[in-house]
């Protein structure tokens, strides 16, 4: 006996797993055939609304499930465009918990009309179910009359017509239960083919209807080959079972060829079942690989240690990797199936907003402490000013320079207050040390007289003439000597050359000098050791302010002034160590 595929969407493409197949089918079905997407999330509530009005509510089924596919979808989209704005937006404003009282408004009006839909189609698969008992049942009475028909031996011109009329009335009955159809369907083959077989009717009606029911298969056939060179899978797999509702519905065939017409409708049908299988099976591979990377990005941003961020520029940083991910995101695309979408979707912004969370919580904590960081600075920029203008130049640079390393020792402010305060201190120590290199600067001019003194002495030597009075002529070399020395210092450029002249000039006395320099080189030598001291102070004081000053903006001239100061008072002290040296091994 010829057998139906009953060849069930479920069955045919998810074996035991029929609850995950059928919602991707629902959810391919609404992509592919959605007339829906244009509309915005408010009309599609109201388009729902509308159309809970008809009846029996059945015939929207599929217009209602895909305004439901469209709206998650659109409020996917929303979803993440919001992410987006956080990635972008201010770390406080991104990780704001404020809800979208318009989203959640709307969400919950769809989720009530869904509510009262699933009531309403409940309501009518009570009564559907209902008939499809009575219809059942009415069959049941028809295979039971059918039975006894055939059994009977009435004359075919009475049974012949009963049989007809039999056959009338069970088209004319609607569905049974689907747990019942191939059963039902079976014993009323069996009966038609014992009708037709055991109490043989005349060969011209038997054959006649053999052939009309072989017409409308072969038909039947020609229509599920074609379903298989169709583009649109999902349209293809649903034509192909209104053809098996058809199929069930024509007589049989002649035996010889039921097996034959059979085999060609099964094959068909494979194909298209193939097809359909294979396209699900894509689509799971497709959003296997967009969950795992998807998911991998999760793990990122899960794996952030918020506990190990301390810093400012720690956070920063690590908010620039977040936002680097977060584009990643969005560049992988979507996932084929709404609801791990919306899974992976929920687990990625969780992520985010437990990162962000925690830095707004960093941020507000330090707010405390940079209050307490910018009175303790304020308070150094009003001693900073107040010593600003004094004139005690080095028990001010000292108390500058102290200055400067408690201000480094203060933690951080707040980035809008840190500029200000900042230039607030540095133009109080730039002024300071500015009036400073000023004065530095009058005592270059100093030098300079100080160096046309000195020549003048060295000349005065050169031209000495020596008496016989030896005596008198050391007592004038050695006054020449001290007038020399009492002069202050030279600019540091001209100190070598002029010593050396002042030292040939009094070479030609040594022996005049000697006697007297033994006497004086002790004294000499503690001038040259507190000489000594007050360089080697002088040049700590300069390098610790060149070492405060490197990162302000404003102070280049003065750093270069510094430096040129310390290279200078460098070179005084080698020569002062020099003389020391000399003075000893004399």
């Amino acid at each position: 006996m010829e057998e139906p595929e009953v060849n069930n969407t479920i069955q045919a493409a998810a074996g035991d797993n029929k609850s995950e197949v059928i919602a991707e089918i629902i959810d391919s079905v609404a992509q592919h055939a959605n007339t829906f997407h244009n509309l915005t999330r408010e009309e599609l509530v109201e388009k729902l609304r509308e159309l809970l009005n008809t009846r029996p509510i059945a015939a929207v089924k599929e217009q209602i499930e895909s305004i439901k596919q469209c709206f998650y979808r659109k409020l996917k989209a929303e979803m993440e465009m919001k992410l987006d704005a956080a990635a972008t937006d201010d770390s406080e404003t991104a990780a704001s918990d404020e809800p979208d009282t318009q989203s959640d408004a709307l969400e919950a009006a769809f989720k009530e009309l869904m509510a009262k839909y699933r009531e309403l189609k409940a309501a009518e698969n009570a009564v559907v179910e209902a008939q499809q008992a009575e219809n059942l049942a009415a069959k049941q009475r028809i295979l039971d009359e059918l039975a006894k028909l055939i059994a009977s031996s009435d004359d075919l011109s009475s049974v012949i017509p009963a049989f007809r009329k039999l056959q009338q009335d069970w088209k004319a009955i609607g569905q049974v239960p689907a747990t019942k159809v191939t059963e039902i369907w079976k014993a009323y083959s069996a009966y038609q083919e014992q009708f037709y077989d055991l109490i043989k009717i005349n060969n011209d009606l038997r054959d006649y209807d053999f052939k009309k029911n072989l017409e409308q298969k072969s038909a039947l056939c020609e229509q599920a080959e074609r379903l298989a060179e169709r583009e649109d899978v999902i349209d293809a797999f649903k034509q192909l079972q209104k053809l098996h509702d058809d199929w069930r519905e024509i007589g049989p065939v002649a035996r010889e060829q039921r097996e034959e017409i059979w085999n060609r409708f099964k094959a068909a049908s494979t194909a298209v079942n193939k097809r359909h299988q294979a396209y699900f099976e894509s689509i799971k591979e497709q959003e296997e690989k967009f969950v795992a990377e998807k998911n991998a990005l999760c793990e990122l941003v899960e794996q952030i240690d918020t506990d190990a961020l301390k810093t400012y520029k720690q956070w920063d940083d690590k908010t620039q990797e977040v936002i680097e991910i977060q584009a990643k995101w969005k560049a992988i695309g979507g996932i084929p199936s709404y609801k791990a979408a919306v899974k992976a979707f929920k687990r990625f912004r969780n992520a985010c907003d437990k990162f962000f969370k925690a830095k707004k919580a960093f941020y507000k904590s330090a707010k405390v402490e940079f209050a307490k960081n910018l009175e303790a600075k304020k308070a150094l920029c009003e001693q900073a000013e107040a010593l600003k203008d004094s004139t005690d130049w080095k028990a001010t640079a000292d108390k500058m320079v102290q200055l400067q390393k408690e201000w480094k020792q203060i933690g951080a402010i707040g980035k809008k207050q840190s500029d200000a305060v900042w230039k607030r201190f540095v133009a109080a120590c730039d002024y300071f040390f500015e009036q400073k290199a000023a004065n530095y600067s009058d005592k270059y001019s100093e030098e300079i007289a100080n160096l046309k003194a000195k020549k003048a002495i060295v000349e005065k030597i050169a031209a000495f003439e020596r008496t016989d009075n030896k005596e008198q002529d050391a007592t004038a070399i050695q006054a020449f000597i001290d007038e020399y020395n009492k002069v202050g210092f030279v600019p540091y450029r001209d100190k070598d050359k002029l010593a050396k002249a002042f030292k040939a000039a009094t070479d030609k006395f040594d022996d005049l000098l000697h006697s007297k320099r033994a006497g004086k080189a002790s004294s000499e030598r503690a001038k040259l050791l507190k000489e000594y001291d007050r360089l080697k102070a002088e040049i700590a004081t300069y390098e610790n302010n060149i070492g405060f000053f490197a990162n302000s903006k404003n102070t280049n001239p003065l750093v270069e002034q510094m430096k040129q100061r310390i290279e200078q008072l460098k070179q005084q002290f080698a020569k002062v160590v020099a003389q020391i040296q000399a003075l000893d091994e004399a």
